[in-house]
């Protein structure tokens, strides 16, 4: 690892502080059973709601007849879509597309459905299997209208609209972005490649679905909501617009959550119509989502359709770039709608001034989109380092050379790319040598491609990578439309036993949030990390916030606990100063639990001595305030952009297909680690949702019927835990100069490489047959295609 430098000189030993591996303080209770999820919320006296679900992709909704299910025993409530009108609006979009007209997202349908699995009716009931049952006792009566489902059909002139009373077509916006003279470079080039690439359909699959406990208190008019979200405060914000009510009445609670992957940013309808249950029946309603509703209801992610382009001289040099891309939106907008960050990092590490790019988004009758990790950068690397390989074969050149040739250097830092990013700082071409080296690059080219012995060719891919974490600010954001800011906001709290209580509006869902907090407290205060005890997601108790997604959690989190941290820990000093008689705090450090005097190291306090001194307002200099507690809210200036390299070597059956990937091997750099065990746990989990999309995970709608063919754990091929390759990690650590501690975001890294480096290695292994592939998954039928059209293309030429 690189040699850092941040502002931490005298703590930078401190056990558990910035940089060291400290424990997960979120394993204990997890490991015990202990952990507080939101199916293990049982109010007395709750109720449990069901949710009937339209079976195809576009009907209208021509009647609903609830006569049998209401006279079933058990059940309490059932709302159709007329009720939800009436008593509620539409879901916001937290994430507006820029340009784009709202398409109404009421809880239950109105008049027509646009996709397999949108709430039709709810059945609240005395139990889980009695509302089901009353479910199917509903009767409905449906006109299937004509449905679309493939992401560039849906734009032909001969496509059903969707939204007529919206939109003239399924065009929901065109979003363009560039710089300098594109074309005119293209038109100067010698060598131009381009292809359509195809980015397939994918889920997120936390282990814990989405649920909610709605339990709502008329004489207080308190809605308490526990909630599995990635965002309590914003679903606080979302369920009072679409509930007609103040933010005030409602109080979410996030406890643990069983991972969110970005399904869980905002409000879904099943929330909406919870909360409308249980405020008409005053009793709780609860309802956990099952997988057959999860692979159909919560949204889905990537897909996408790449239309890129490169230009270069003969001898490689890239002269432009240009992507239309055209993003599913599914049949509505979710609160997060689709990725938008293939714009923003369409040109990768290379020194790219002219180019251009262009986001459309179609709408189709499948699921929503929404944000999953990485949010469009997977899918746009695939596309770019695909056509970067194939340049360089086209100029004769090896792609490692051709990647050092165009890749930016560290001087030429910080640099404003085409589609708008800044790149703060960085050295990119030594993770692309680290990984170079690692997997022995000159020694793979010596041995060639074989065949070896059973006949399998091997090949070797790369590919590099940017990728931005989190927000440039809240003006950038309100420029997009986005309703939340680019801040975070803390809350420490000074107790009597000599510790510190931490609030964050954050909550923990695998992110290791709580650890990595306590550790940035602990170093800046100086106080043991064991003192320190996390309180989050709860919007009763924690400071308004933003919540955790885009890797922006630490990037925005720190300068909030630095100041913070540093306001309570000055006063404490003042304190401890006061009451050992000294003059000033010059020299006073907090060391675990005591405050020490460096000019008489055996004098000292303890710490809880001068906690409760400042609780009780006794005991403290004459001026100050009584009560120890700090909140701090901040902003970074810009967003940081981690990057990194990756190496895939795979052996190939040229006449399968099949495939063995046998080494994999990534590096990236995140900035200053503040815990480097977790910055690994982070990059291994995102690696392994990489794998997934990259080689089996594909949602798939049959274009007949419209209807989701895969939606089963059976059916849908997420990996195992044998199916991942095994993986060699290594780190650099460049400082961003934007952030507090240098920190970058690291939570999606991961996702971004499989696909292009597989495909790549997989493509170098066959290239005597000219095989290219320009779609994901990378499976072997889709190999043994390829294999098959660059035979027949040979043939006939």
């Amino acid at each position: 690892m690189s040699e850092t430098t941040i502002e931490r000189d005298r703590t930078a030993q401190r056990p558990n502080g910035i940089g060291a591996d400290a424990p997960r303080k979120e394993d204990d209770r997890l490991l015990r059973g202990d952990g507080r999820f939101t199916d293990d919320v049982d109010p007395a006296r709750a109720l449990h709601m069901a949710v009937g679900r339209c079976p195809f992709p576009h009907a209208r909704i021509l009647a609903v007849d609830v006569s049998a299910a209401s006279e079933l025993e058990g059940v309490r409530q059932i709302l159709v879509g007329a009720d939800v009108a009436r008593r509620s609006e539409p879901i916001s979009v937290l994430r507006p597309v820029p340009g784009a007209p709202p398409l109404p997202f009421y809880a239950l349908a109105q008049d027509v459905a646009v996709f397999e699995g949108q709430p039709i009716v709810s059945v609240v009931a005395t139990s889980r299997a009695i509302a089901e049952d009353a479910v199917e006792l509903i009767e409905i009566d449906y006109d299937p209208l004509p449905h679309v489902s493939d992401t560039i059909g849906a734009l032909e002139p001969d496509a059903p609209v969707l939204h007529p009373g919206v939109l003239s077509s399924n065009l929901l916006a065109t979003n363009p972005q560039g710089a300098g003279e594109p074309e005119e470079r293209m038109a100067q080039a010698d060598v131009v490649v381009e292809d359509r690439f195809h980015i397939n359909r994918v889920t997120g699959l936390p282990m814990e679905t989405r649920a909610i406990v709605a339990q709502w208190r008329p004489g207080a008019r308190e809605l308490t909501v526990h909630h599995s979200t990635q965002v309590p405060h914003l679903v606080r914000k979302q369920l009072a617009e679409s509930l007609r009510m103040v933010e005030g009445e409602i109080r979410v609670i996030a406890g643990d959550v069983g991972g969110g992957f970005g399904l869980k940013l905002g409000v879904y309808p099943e929330d909406v119509l919870a909360c409308l249950h249980a405020i008409d029946l005053r009793q709780p309603v609860k309802w956990v989502e099952d997988r057959l509703e999860h692979f159909r209801a919560t949204t889905h992610a990537r897909e996408s359709v790449h239309d890129f382009r490169i230009g270069a001289t003969a001898d490689g040099r890239i002269l432009a770039m240009t992507n239309t891309y055209t993003t599913d939106l599914g049949g509505l907008n979710s609160p997060f709608g689709s990725a938008q960050l293939s714009t923003i990092v369409f040109t990768g590490p290379y020194k790219v001034e002219d180019g251009y790019v262009e986001r459309r988004v179609a709408i189709t009758n499948k699921t929503p989109i929404g944000a999953y990790r990485g949010y469009g950068q997977p899918e746009v690397n695939f596309a770019r380092e695909r056509l970067i390989d194939r340049l360089a074969r086209r100029v004769g050149k090896d792609p490692l050379e051709l990647r050092r040739q165009n890749m930016l250097r560290p001087e030429d830092l910080p640099f404003r790319n085409p589609g708008g990013g800044l790149y703060d700082s960085g050295d990119y071409l030594a993770t692309l040598e680290l990984v170079v080296d690692a997997v022995d690059y000159d020694g793979l080219r010596r041995a060639g491609r074989g065949p070896r012995p059973d006949g399998r060719l091997v090949g070797v891919g790369l590919t590099s990578f940017v990728e931005r974490t989190g927000y440039a600010s809240a003006k950038f954001l309100a420029n997009r439309g986005s309703q939340f800011g680019a801040h975070e906001s803390v809350t420490l709290r000074a107790n009597r036993s000599g510790g510190i209580d931490l609030y964050t509006g954050t909550p923990t869902f695998g992110q290791s949030s709580e650890t990595a907090f306590a550790q940035v407290c602990a170093s800046v205060i100086g106080i043991d990390f064991h003192a320190i005890r996390v309180h989050a997601g709860d919007t009763g108790a924690t400071p308004l916030n933003t919540g955790a997604f885009a890797s922006r959690t630490m990037i925005a989190a720190a300068g909030a606990l630095k100041q913070a941290s540093e306001r309570l820990r000055d006063k404490a000093l003042r304190i401890a100063a006061w009451r050992l008689e000294r003059d000033g705090v010059e020299g006073l450090a907090i060391d675990g639990d005591v405050v020490r005097d460096p000019d008489d190291p055996g004098r000292s306090i303890a710490l809880a001595e001068v906690f409760t001194a400042a609780i009780i307002g006794q005991g403290i200099p004459i001026g100050e305030e009584p009560g120890l507690e700090a909140t701090a809210h901040f902003e970074p200036e810009e967003a940081a952009y981690a990057f990194g390299s990756a190496a895939a070597v795979v052996a190939v059956d040229p006449e399968t297909g099949d495939f063995a990937i046998e080494r994999f091997v990534m590096s990236h750099d995140c900035g200053v680690a503040v815990n480097p065990l977790l910055v690994e746990g982070q990059v291994q989990g995102a690696l392994a949702q990489g794998f997934g999309a990259a080689l089996s995970e594909d949602l798939t709608y049959d274009p007949d019927t419209g209807q989701l063919v895969n939606g089963t754990m059976l059916d849908y091929f997420v990996p195992t835990a044998a199916d991942i390759p095994e993986v060699e990690l290594h780190h650099t650590a460049v400082p961003s100069p934007v952030t507090t501690f240098g920190v970058r975001g690291v939570g999606e890294i991961g996702t971004i490489p499989p696909g292009a480096a597989i495909a790549n290695a997989v493509c170098d292994a066959l290239a005597g047959e000219g095989v290219e592939l320009t779609a994901l998954p990378v499976t072997p039928e889709r190999v043994w295609r390829a294999l098959q059209q660059a035979r027949n293309r040979s043939e006939t030429s």
